[in-house]
């Protein structure tokens, strides 16, 4: 049976001229296309956009909807369908292909594969105007259900989901200089290549061709869904000129206010956050956790490491009762962890965080920073695995910070309550006194008390920190961790306090 794609050729005149190229596609040939790329001057993609879309009001484009019965290899039963956005105002549209083991051929833009709500006079648009992205839906939940698996939204973020899980966190294919070191520059993607999957395909493969004024890139994502999906990457970017931060792995996300935060004046939910935390494990066996914030202006923080095992945002507050709201799920948001292939090397993961205003604003973003930066005209690869789970990425012997809470000392005006709460199995059968804390208290503050005691309630293990900053408006940083005599038993709490 031919698929919607392949049926198109016969009656789009477009498709004809264009027609199926007998080419090998894989990521030697995106690659190739990459370098041409790089070698030339970076030049603003041409705005196709006819006036009636581009004027367009918000409501009118949100009620532009893909026919769900015209998805790609649908009605070939395939493992995976493809599901079209329209082009829509703000958003440049993208080429996107189809491609098998021989060959490929363009995804047209077709009017009818849409419904334009109470719309009145759509806009008309050639074939060759591409989309404003794609998303592919399979088999995640049941058996007999396509549930969405993964959002290339445009731009060059995307979102992936495991079983029971609601979208929350985005990957992001490059950052450049995000946060305070500014102004950033965003790259998008401009190509797609999708291969068309066999009908016991447990995984999808797609191509992009990423572009900016001082980059360009070629992409492989291997896309395999299940409990925890994972999309493998392979990435190689070269650099048109220097860039002072690159960022490579990035992954950004919403932290409102939590536990640890004041709740906004009005609101009613406990806690607003996608993820609660950012998790480092480098490669000497050690494990950092750096809570979450929200503050008043760009914020921008490091934690360097020798070799590295993996990073993530993780949403370690599986608690309904912690969020309260019925709609949003933050309970079920999937924490996302990067996995090298391969040595990375020395660097730094890099923390960016923004004000937020409301529980839309990505306000934080993290990301991988080599030692050594990549040199401007040469190619730059790395590889690595994304897991979008909602259980521990790493499990480990080291007990993990479950909760940090934060609070003003009264008769102290620039001093600091700090309550972290470690815990498992392990650290649950020992008995008061058994454990002690190792902290650290950079420059410009000093400790004034603590306490460790295991909580009788949950068996949990709380370290209590007071700490008064000596040095106002200057970022001080903290470091905590439990231990049983010189013996490490808990991953180190890392937090960043401007006082």
């Amino acid at each position: 049976m031919k698929s919607v794609c392949l049926a198109l050729l016969a009656a789009l005149p477009w498709v004809a001229s264009a027609g199926i190229e007998r080419v090998q596609v894989d990521y030697a040939f995106v690659c190739r296309l990459a370098t041409e790329r790089a070698a030339a001057p970076f030049t603003e993609p041409p705005d196709l956009l006819p006036r009636r879309l581009a004027e367009l009001t918000p409501d009118e484009a949100g009620a532009i909807r893909f026919i769900p019965e015209y998805a790609l290899w649908r009605s070939d039963r395939l493992p995976f369908q493809l599901q079209l956005f329209h082009p829509a105002p703000g958003v440049p549209p993208v080429r996107l292909h189809e491609f098998s083991a021989t060959h490929v051929q363009p995804i047209p833009f077709v009017g009818s594969f849409f419904t334009y709500g109470m719309l009145r006079n759509p806009p008309r648009l050639n074939a060759d105007s591409g989309y404003a992205g794609f998303r592919v839906h399979s088999p995640l939940n049941r058996p007999e259900h396509f549930d969405e698996l993964i959002v290339f939204p445009g731009g060059c973020t995307f979102r992936a989901l495991g079983a029971g899980q609601n979208f929350g966190l985005s990957a992001r294919a490059l950052a450049l200089d995000a946060g305070p070191l500014g102004p950033e520059e965003t790259p998008r993607f401009t190509e797609f290549w999708i291969g068309r999957p066999q009908s016991d395909a447990t995984a999808l493969t797609v191509y992009a061709l990423l572009d900016s004024p001082r980059a360009s890139g070629a992409f492989e994502f291997i896309i395999a869904p299940g409990p925890g999906t994972t999309v493998d990457v392979r990435a190689t970017i070269t650099f048109r000129t220097a860039v002072a931060q690159p960022g490579f792995a990035p992954l950004s996300g919403m932290f409102w206010y939590g536990e640890g935060t004041d709740r906004p004046p009005g609101e009613p939910r406990p806690e607003v956050h996608e993820a609660d935390g950012l998790a480092v494990l480098p490669a000497d066996g050690a494990a950092l956790w750096r809570p979450l914030q929200s503050p008043s202006s760009a914020f921008g923080s490091g934690l360097a490491v020798e070799a590295l095992r993996g990073f993530g945002l993780l949403q370690r507050d599986r608690v309904f009762e912690h969020y309260g709201d019925l709609d949003a799920d933050y309970h079920r948001r999937p924490s996302v962890w990067v996995e090298p292939l391969g040595d990375w090397g020395p660097g730094r993961v890099q923390l960016v965080e923004g004000p937020a205003r409301n529980r839309f604003d990505a306000n934080v973003t993290t990301f991988w920073v080599p030692e050594r930066l990549p040199t401007p005209g040469q190619p730059f690869e790395l590889r690595y695995r994304l897991h979008w789970t909602e259980a521990e990425p790493v499990p480990g012997a080291l007990a993990p910070a479950i909760a940090t809470h934060v609070g003003a000392l009264a008769e102290r005006p620039r001093g600091r309550l700090f309550w972290i709460d470690f815990t498992n199995a392990a650290l649950a059968k020992l008995d008061n006194g058994a454990l002690d804390a190792e902290i650290h208290i950079a420059p410009g503050a000093r400790l004034l008390r603590q306490s460790v005691r295991k909580n009788p309630v949950d068996a949990s293990w709380r370290v209590a920190l007071e700490v008064e900053s000596e040095v106002p408006g200057r970022a001080v940083e903290l470091r905590c961790r439990l231990r049983s005599g010189y013996t490490p038993v808990s991953e180190t709490w890392v937090y960043s306090w401007m006082p």
